[in-house]
């Protein structure tokens, strides 16, 4: 038996060597098509420009900090004098009729209520929320580039199996067509080759327009647009994975490292910094400053300097601050049992995707027994059909059995790709 797979395996290869050498377009590996997504999918600029944002925000944020300095100037030119008095009938005195002021001021904040400081750190978080979304923008694309590629491979791989089992049947056809000749069968047996080979002639239709589709949508995710794009022949173990513990994470141990927990955290410590931003803004601010002005009113030039302290206190603020405040505080609070709750969703992800991801290769060892079980059969039965022990009919389905025994284990492996990815994605580890 295991000569016979052996035969069937160095068959595929052979064939899956004829089309690569027949193929006209370039062929991506899946590290490639993952960097190629990185660089141009859509999702993954916008994260980054957003990022981008928050980190003026935060530049932004700490210019508060410096003083606040503002230069004003007016001049004027009147057609008439502002100001005309008559005195005693006797004569008219007349004033200001064109005139120049200008001044600069600094303003340095002292006390604002903890405002600059906790929107300092409030615009930190925001930029650290930036970069958070934007690795986490990259982790879900790397994902859907892994679910695109193995389902692609996994649809070339089943076509390499069709290819080889066609070429199988073309063969049978010809000893059979021989064999009729000859006298030694019915034309019936001929009959059913033919139609076996015409539903597998058809079930190759469906897996090109499958393959043509899955070409385009890894293309267009990757960024090449309505370009269908190829990939390597990926190569279906011939032993079973084992079940990866290598990657296995504790639930507790995984939840801070993933991105989704640290976004949570992240909106925990923005509810308190705006809690104490909503009691800060209901405090009094006290800056000092200095200002030189200029002015030129009545012919004179004249010039001086001053300082001064500048004290704000919002008295009728605190009618509806005090409301702001509980507002602040309860939000704070919703983020906290927010961040409980959800956690607690993301630690079930992960037992799920590991779930999952054995259950995957519990499938694979399933279908790699039906294989050999499948292979004998199919062996036998070639071997009582040739001894004239069994029909044309026996064998076809004997053939037939063992195509889809070779499918199902096809599509076990890239499953337990995908499921692998996936576990990998929800306990915060790269994909690899």
């Amino acid at each position: 038996m295991k000569s016979f797979i052996t035969y069937t395996i160095a068959l595929l290869m052979l064939v899956s060597a004829a089309a690569t050498a027949q193929g006209q377009s370039e062929a991506y590996t899946l590290q490639e098509c993952r960097q190629m997504a990185l660089q141009n999918n859509s999702s993954v600029k916008i994260a980054k420009g957003n990022a981008e944002q928050a980190r003026q925000v935060k530049k932004e944020a700490f210019t508060k900090y410096f003083p606040t300095i503002e230069a004003s100037g007016l001049a004027m030119q009147s057609n008439k004098h502002f100001f005309t008095y008559d005195v005693l009938d006797l004569f008219s005195i007349e004033l200001i009729k064109k005139g120049l002021f200008m001044g600069i001021t600094a303003v340095q904040p002292v006390f604002a209520g903890g405002q600059i400081v906790n929107g300092n750190k409030l615009a930190g978080v925001g930029a650290e929320v930036g970069e958070l979304q934007y690795e986490q923008a990259q982790d879900n694309v790397e994902l859907t580039v892994e679910q695109y590629y193995w389902q692609l491979a996994t649809l070339k791989a089943k076509k390499r199996t069709l290819e080889s089992f066609i070429q199988t049947v073309d063969t049978l056809e010809h000893t059979v067509e021989v064999a009729l000749e000859a006298g030694l069968i019915t034309r019936n047996e001929l009959l059913k080759v033919r139609l076996q080979k015409n539903e597998l002639r058809s079930l190759m239709v469906d897996l090109n327009n499958g393959i043509d589709l899955s070409k385009q949508l890894l293309g267009q995710y990757i960024g090449m647009g309505d370009q269908a794009v190829d990939i390597v022949d990926e190569t279906v173990p011939e032993e079973v994975p084992e079940v990866p513990f290598d990657i296995f994470r504790d639930r507790e141990t995984a939840l801070p490292a993933t991105i989704d927990y640290q976004l949570l955290d992240k909106q925990v410590r923005a509810t308190e910094l705006e809690q104490r931003m909503a009691v800060g803004s209901n405090m009094p601010t006290v800056g000092i400053g200095a200002g030189y002005y200029y002015d030129d009113i009545f012919n004179q030039h004249h010039s001086f300097g001053a300082a001064f302290i500048a004290v704000s206190v919002p008295i009728s603020g605190w009618w509806g601050g005090s409301h702001a405040i509980k507002k602040a505080k309860i939000a704070a609070e919703n983020a906290k049992i927010e961040r409980e709750d959800l956690g607690q969703m993301l630690q079930l992800k992960m037992s799920s995707a590991w779930d999952d991801l054995t259950a995957a290769q519990r499938k694979m060892e399933i279908a790699h027994e039906s294989i050999g079980e499948a292979a004998e059969n199919y062996r036998m039965s070639k071997v009582w059909y040739e001894a004239g022990m069994e029909t044309i009919s026996d064998l076809l389905d004997a053939q037939s059995l063992y195509r889809q025994s070779i499918d199902q284990y096809t599509e076990a492996y890239g499953n337990f790709r995908i499921c692998r990815a996936k576990y990998l994605n929800a306990t915060g580890q790269d994909i690899q």
